[in-house]
């Protein structure tokens, strides 16, 4: 934070947001990179010398599988960098020198289905075989979900969450709190998305289960949410680090509100399960007018969308079809999928594999207005 703030001063904050469709944050790996290259024994030194490599855990992986002969990294993880201008398409030499680092010393930047060199994992293949995809974790699902099409949008239900659209091949950027960023390159043709992260999703669950004792186990949360009185007034922020998108607001603290004499803990893990839905939702409705696409359906994946309860209360909120596979690792799946296709093994029928459970919106509109806008004003409740 302090180097993004020291960053910040030099009034290269938009130049940034401009070039890489990120806004300047600790959340992203620039200063990261920068906080490790200044207080790492030795790195500065070594970074002189054009001894030190920087980049994210696909760089370090395909590195050590390739014994150190490949150091390479594709277009999505570039772009989550802050480092890397998105519209032409290079490590930026202004940004880098911002953060202290040399844009030769970044790894090279390949299409997301090409080949980073071959690997036995150490001898347990008998020959080496082809590394033929590299995907950042979000766009793998996004590519997993079969989201290849213009407007196409799916969520990831992680510790946080990330939500991602499909935007095409023609960059938008943001003027509603999420980023820009590149979806892929692939066959020759870079495609972009919009995407919002949040801090605290399927990381309440866990502080609900472990800090506040209130649940044994995850699966605890459905069958409470449904004991839970039907229409009180409680809302959770879960702003324990700050508040990601569209908000970027890393100085907010948490807050439970609308406590009545009724609240009991039925109600506080109900609004714990909501309060990721209202996220969710308010990043959607920020990437639609983005976009300035209307959104049919989301796709979705991850661990908590086993939770029914809250995979119908997300499609209310929304007042839009939510899509749930038969599957949760998209993330995987996305990245075995780019690989094949890549190696010719399969074509686009692949996508047509996961089977999909659909949840339909059944909340009337009233109550549904009501409900979001009282959650806007708990979030309103904890910006300062």
């Amino acid at each position: 934070a302090e180097i993004c703030r020291r960053v910040e001063k030099t009034g290269a904050a938009e130049m940034i947001r401009k070039k890489t469709g990120l806004a300047l944050s600790p959340y992203f790996p620039a200063s990261k990179l920068a906080w490790l290259k200044e207080n790492v024994e030795g790195a500065e030194a070594l970074a002189k010398k054009h001894a030190l490599c920087f980049g994210t855990i696909d760089t370090w992986l395909v590195y050590r599988m390739t014994h150190g002969t490949s150091y390479k990294t594709d277009y999505s993880n570039a772009s989550r960098t802050q480092l890397f201008d998105i519209f032409e398409q290079r490590w930026d030499e202004e940004i880098c020198q911002l953060f202290g680092l040399d844009a030769q010393d970044l790894a090279e930047v390949c299409d997301s289905d090409s080949c980073f060199g071959e690997t036995d994992l150490d001898g347990f293949f008998e020959k080496p075989v082809p590394i033929q995809s590299v995907l950042g974790d979000s766009h793998g699902a996004l590519f997993g979900q079969g989201c290849l099409e213009k407007g196409m949008i799916k969520s990831t239900y992680g510790t946080g969450s990330s939500i991602m659209m499909n935007i095409g091949e023609t960059p938008v950027l943001s003027t509603h709190g999420v980023v820009t960023s590149l979806a892929w390159g692939m066959q020759g043709k870079i495609s972009y998305v919009l995407e919002g992260n949040i801090n605290y999703t399927g990381a309440v669950i866990t502080w609900l289960k472990d800090d506040m004792e209130l649940i044994q186990s995850p699966a605890e949360t459905e069958e409470l949410c449904r004991k839970a009185e039907a229409d009180d007034s409680l809302y959770f922020v879960p702003a324990f680090t700050g508040l990601g998108a569209p908000y970027w607001n890393s100085e907010a603290k948490g807050a439970l509100s609308g406590i009545t004499r009724t609240t009991r803990k039925a109600e506080m893990v109900r609004a714990g399960v909501e309060c990721i839905a209202y996220q969710i939702a308010d990043v959607v409705n920020a990437m639609s007018q983005d976009a300035k696409t209307e959104i049919q359906e989301l796709r979705v994946d991850g661990g908590p969308t086993r939770n029914q309860y809250l995979m119908q209360f997300q499609s209310d909120i929304l007042n839009r079809k939510v899509l749930v596979p038969d599957a949760e690792e998209l993330s995987g799946i996305g990245a075995a999928y780019a690989a094949g296709r890549g190696l010719g093994l399969y074509g686009d029928e692949v996508f047509t594999r996961l089977k999909r459970q659909e949840y339909a919106p059944k909340m009337c509109e009233e109550i549904r207005v009501r409900k979001y806008n009282g959650w806007k004003d708990a979030v309103k409740s904890v910006l300062k």
